[in-house]
């Protein structure tokens, strides 16, 4: 058995909507066209397409048509046969249905995508056909589903688009990385008139919140936590220079969105976006509704072993004020169970004396600004100077802030540099840091603020980040609080996203093994175990430096191969690279480097390349054998 250091990554799954359009109803299909995909939330029941190739496309003679598609299988399908391979295959029509031919390879006709185009005009329809197979796609069928009819329409000359209509499928998109998260939505459009022959292309204005594949409208909502409103144009650009365009907007959030009622009235906590249907007997699904009373860390369970994707408070009160509420999803899917955690919604209860405040928090992270937006702030690491500005401003229409609180959360044991109101720097007695929990949940504090109606005031608090040992984010924002009987109230700020980073390279070297030798074997390379084979990585590599310098990595077998009674292997390990190999004992040999500004990628190989194992000449005697790999990472000059 030999072995090498390492570990990797798992990346969470992430699904979408199928978008099934079967319109070309006088077209006789190949095969009937595939049902739609059902879904719970992100959890997909049966199998079918993300997206579709258009059921119907106009365009003139000569022009390239890109047949975009995307299928997948069920939850359930993957659990149980993860290494089962698609296998695409293209059929086309020229006479609506009434005869297919296969698409050779050398035409694309295997590929997932399909590009086409026609010289002469008419009608060429066309159909895809996606089969999974085991064993890497070499073994037996497992599953297949056949597209819609794709219809695309040649004629000799171009057509202007006069009107789009864009939508979407789901107008809420969850941004936190989930199994089970409804994270992605296509966009569509309606075209007048149909028989336009120029592209759509699809766009988003905050790349910050989601992504959208220019070419299918998928969009994809950010697994950073970001929130806000994003919005998704799609765009006809005519030959003659006219243009038409439409737009949608698209919320990305956690799940659920705070509330603001008066003080007696009912609010409703409910889950956003489209849900769907579980619709089998076999799965179920279970929701805990949980309350965290405003200025604690404790984990209240409201609700318990329901099915309600909303919560009510059917009096809110003034005490219940800023306290936050989530739902915990439980899903059991045939023999597997899948949770779902929302963001944590506030509750604001307005009594009618309060005074009226306005919060606009700003920060800035004065030593490393990097691609940092209002509300996200990344790669905050130990020493930065981190500064906060809240401007509050009293409504004149209101009552003034008498006995007021003012609260900022800061992170580890970062240091107060300075704090200053109006401009004016204020005294250390006047301020204080708590540290909550045991110095898990740190505030600064400023209390008995007094400010009159219609009054407009700046509070600026100057810090210096400690107590990084981890990557972590922490969502905070700053809020004025008073707990004065009959005129409780609380205001906050907006949330801030911040990204606190180690701002160092942190690696997993993984233990490599080439299973069992025969003791006859002579003269042969020995490949390693699958479990050290892509897409799996031998050295796991998590890049975490803001400002990245080349470095290059050596590797070094220290001595030969021994077992446990000082036997000796007669073999060695080489390094391969397309067939070139160098050996590795007793040199010190480069295995990759990176380029400035460019983070170094962790390292792995396919079973032909990378460090494989040569027995010489010579009969291996049995026992097991092992020796030592020196990995080391410098800095390059």
């Amino acid at each position: 058995m030999f072995v090498v250091m390492g570990g990797m990554l798992k990346n969470n799954i992430q699904t979408v909507d199928a978008a099934t359009q079967y319109s070309n109803l006088d077209v006789k299909p190949k095969e009937e066209p595939s049902e739609d995909v059902k879904k719970f939330l992100g959890i997909w029941l049966n199998r079918g397409y993300t997206v579709q190739p258009p059921a119907t496309t106009y365009t003139v003679v000569g022009h390239s048509i890109h047949l975009n598609t995307h299928s997948g299988r069920s939850t359930l399908g993957i659990a149980t046969s993860p290494f089962a391979a698609p296998r695409y295959q293209w059929y086309k029509s020229t006479d609506k249905g009434r005869s297919w031919t296969e698409i050779s390879r050398n035409e694309g006709g295997n590929e997932e995508d399909l590009r086409v185009t026609s010289n002469e005009p008419g009608s060429i329809y066309y159909q895809q056909r996606v089969n999974w197979r085991q064993a890497g796609g070499l073994g037996f069928s497992i599953a297949e589903i056949w597209s819609q009819v794709a219809g695309i329409h040649y004629s000799a000359k171009d057509k202007n688009a006069e009107k789009i209509e864009v939508s979407v499928q789901d107008d809420y998109l969850y941004n936190n990385p989930s199994e089970i998260a409804l994270n992605s939505t296509v966009a569509t459009a309606k075209v007048n008139p149909e028989d336009y022959t120029e592209d759509l292309v699809w766009s988003v204005d905050n790349h910050q919140l989601a992504y959208i594949n220019p070419e299918t409208g998928e969009l994809n909502a950010n697994s950073r936590g970001a929130s806000g409103i994003v919005r998704v144009t799609g765009t006809i650009k005519n030959v003659d220079g006219t243009s038409v365009s439409d737009s949608v907007d698209v919320q990305i959030g956690g799940g659920l969105e705070d509330k603001k009622v008066k003080s007696g009235e009912s609010a409703m906590f409910a889950m956003q976006g489209h849900i769907g249907q579980l619709g089998d007997k076999d799965n179920d699904f279970t929701v805990r509704w949980y309350r965290q009373p405003a200025g604690t860390q404790k984990r209240e369970l409201v609700a318990s072993n329901t099915k309600e994707l909303s919560y009510v408070i059917e009096e809110a009160r003034v005490r219940l004020d800023n306290d936050l509420y989530w739902a915990e999803i439980s899903m059991r899917f045939s023999r597997d169970v899948y949770e779902y955690v929302t963001n944590k919604a506030r509750l604001n209860v307005l009594p009618a004396d309060k005074p009226d405040i306005t919060l606009n928090n700003t920060v800035q992270n004065e030593t490393f600004n990097h691609n940092n937006t209002d509300d996200l702030i990344d790669d905050i690491a130990n020493g930065d100077i981190v500064s906060y500005r809240d401007e509050i401003t009293i409504s004149p229409d209101s009552g003034p802030l008498r006995k007021g609180t003012y609260v900022l959360p800061i992170y580890g044991d970062t240091e107060i540099d300075s704090v200053k109101i109006n401009d004016e720097e204020i005294d250390p007695s006047r301020y204080q840091v708590i540290n909550y929990f045991g110095g898990t949940s740190p505030i600064l504090q400023i209390d008995q603020i007094r400010r009159e109606s219609g009054e407009t005031f700046v509070i600026e608090v100057r810090t210096r980040v400690d107590g990084v040992y981890m990557n972590e984010q922490m969502v905070a924002h700053p809020y004025i609080y008073s707990g004065e009987e009959d005129n409780a109230y609380r205001f906050r700020g907006k949330d801030k996203v911040m990204n606190y980073v180690t701002n160092v390279l942190q690696k997993d070297v993984r233990d490599i093994s080439y299973g069992a030798v025969n003791a006859y074997t002579t003269d042969k390379i020995i490949s390693r175990t699958d479990d050290t084979n892509q897409p799996n990585d031998v050295v796991t590599v998590d890049d975490q430096r803001r400002t990245k310098e080349p470095i290059k990595v050596f590797l070094t077998q220290e001595g030969e191969f021994t077992n446990d009674d000082g036997g000796s292997l007669p073999g060695c390990l080489r390094l391969y690279d397309q067939g070139k190999f160098v050996e590795i004992v007793g040199k010190k040999v480069k295995v990759t480097e990176s380029q400035k500004d460019q983070p170094l990628n962790s390292i792995g190989w396919d079973k032909e390349n990378g460090l494989l194992l040569h027995i010489h000449d010579a009969a291996v005697a049995p026992g097991q054998y092992s020796t030592t790999l020196n990995w080391s990472f410098e800095n390059s000059i």
